[in-house]
């Protein structure tokens, strides 16, 4: 049995892309759940309050802006760290997500170019929470 590294939550409204990212994700530990539109987006990380989010720029019904805006304003989201991508590389795409608080942003390629940030971004989470958990255990033993 495989040890979860974390939930992925993918929004995407490309559903081979969706298959592919959840396939070769679940061959290195990480469970991916897909949302289709903005409106699951918004749901499904207020409901499963995954590890990361990787969120597409556009949707039929959202602009991926706009929802990195609304999870971020959000306090059962605010916390989660969003990947945003997009089909296009674009600066102004690019400077507006960071800005409005996405943890990279990626162009889109194969799904396999996607895991190296993934990873880097939930190392780094589990690596700070390390830290957390050593400075309050450390606390706890000199309030001794």
């Amino acid at each position: 049995m495989r040890l979860m590294r974390g939930r992925i939550l993918l929004g995407d409204d490309d559903v081979v892309l969706q298959r592919a990212v959840t396939r070769i994700a679940a061959t290195r530990g990480y469970e991916v759940i897909s949302a289709s539109s903005g409106r699951e987006v918004l749901t499904m990380a207020s409901a499963l309050r995954p590890e990361l989010i990787v969120l597409d720029i556009s949707f039929p019904d959202a602009d991926g802006r706009d929802l990195l805006r609304k999870l971020k304003e959000a306090p059962l989201t605010s916390q989660i760290p969003v990947l945003v991508w997009s089909a296009t590389e674009n600066d102004s795409n690019r400077r507006i997500a960071l800005s409005l608080g996405a943890e990279d942003f990626v162009e889109k390629g194969t799904a396999l170019a996607l895991l190296p940030r993934i990873a880097r971004i939930l190392l780094r989470l589990r690596q700070d929470q390390d830290l957390i958990d050593l400075a309050d255990s450390e606390q706890a033993l000199a309030i001794r």
